[in-house]
């Protein structure tokens, strides 16, 4: 058992207040493994969650779509070789900031992992060329660079472990910007955490909205917007889009009791409480003949 598993959740609040707060660029933090987006980093998991929702891609429809999009890349953009190697045109990755590494021995080891050293993207030490070489861009200005984008410009979008950490006054329009974007008949997958980052359970939902949406808590490295299933699956069918396979994983017993709910949340039904994570796969309907 890790260090962390022993700190209480409460615990965990105060002192991720604190350090998030003190003047360590975000790198540092990634190596000291306390602020970290996700594992990205290791070539062998990015290729893994790739393969995971391409798969979920071509269980739904034949061909290569010509276009990918992923929402939160995290610490690496190593997508767009992994979708480079699938065949698909044209990449585009978006974050809510630049948090890729710039390490280009990592993209090395991934362009290795994947059989494809040969390619000139390859050989490139400044990632921006890289990205260049595999056709793909890098966005990292979040809901506004998801506005920048075309209408029905990508045909295949993704995340993995993202959803939940978009914050909650922006989740809506985040969902009807992807449903914008994405061409008629193009299909999402999304696998969604739901469990709090404060252990894995659900102490989070102890605490009230407005002091859980300040800039203090908001801004402290372990933010979820706190959505249930059932609310993720309507905002995705209000925004337009059809779910066509929809997976719950679950908790035995729900890890808090009712009483202990901030009064916000005490109408969350006993299977809201019981969801701990869902793979959601959507369409957006093709358009009429």
């Amino acid at each position: 058992m890790s260090l962390s598993q022993h700190i209480p959740w409460w615990a965990k609040i105060g002192a991720k207040i604190v350090l998030s707060r003190v003047p360590v660029p975000y790198r540092a933090w990634r190596r000291l493994g306390i602020f970290r987006h996700g594992a990205m980093l290791d070539p062998n998991y990015s290729h893994a969650v790739f393969k995971s929702h391409f798969l979920a891609l071509q269980e739904k429809c034949t061909g290569v779509p010509r276009s990918l999009l992923e929402l939160g890349p995290g610490d690496s953009v190593m997508t767009a070789i992994w979708a480079c190697v699938a065949g698909v045109e044209r990449t585009i990755l978006v974050d809510a900031g630049c948090f890729a590494t710039k390490d280009a021995n990592a993209y090395h080891r991934a362009f290795r992992l994947a059989g494809f050293a040969d390619h000139p993207a390859a050989n490139e030490r400044d990632i921006g060329l890289m990205l260049t070489a595999l056709n793909a861009r890098y966005l990292s200005n979040g809901l506004a660079s998801l506005r920048s984008m075309p209408k029905a410009s990508v045909d295949f979008i993704f995340s993995n472990a993202v959803l939940e950490h978009v914050r909650r006054e922006e989740f809506v329009e985040t969902i009807q910007e992807l449903f914008r974007t994405q061409t008629p008949g193009g299909i999402s997958s999304h696998q969604v955490d739901l469990r709090d980052h404060l252990g894995g359970a659900l102490n989070s939902l102890r605490i009230s909205p407005a002091r859980w949406e300040s800039p203090l808590f908001a801004e402290s490295g372990f933010y979820t917007n706190r959505l249930r299933a059932s609310e993720i699956s309507k905002i995705f069918t209000d925004a337009g889009y059809e779910i066509i396979s929809y997976t719950e994983r679950k908790w035995d017993h729900a890890p808090i009791s009712r009483k202990a709910l901030h009064k916000a949340f005490q109408g969350f039904t006993d299977q809201d409480l019981l969801v701990n994570g869902i793979r959601l796969v959507v369409r957006r309907p093709a358009a009429p003949d």
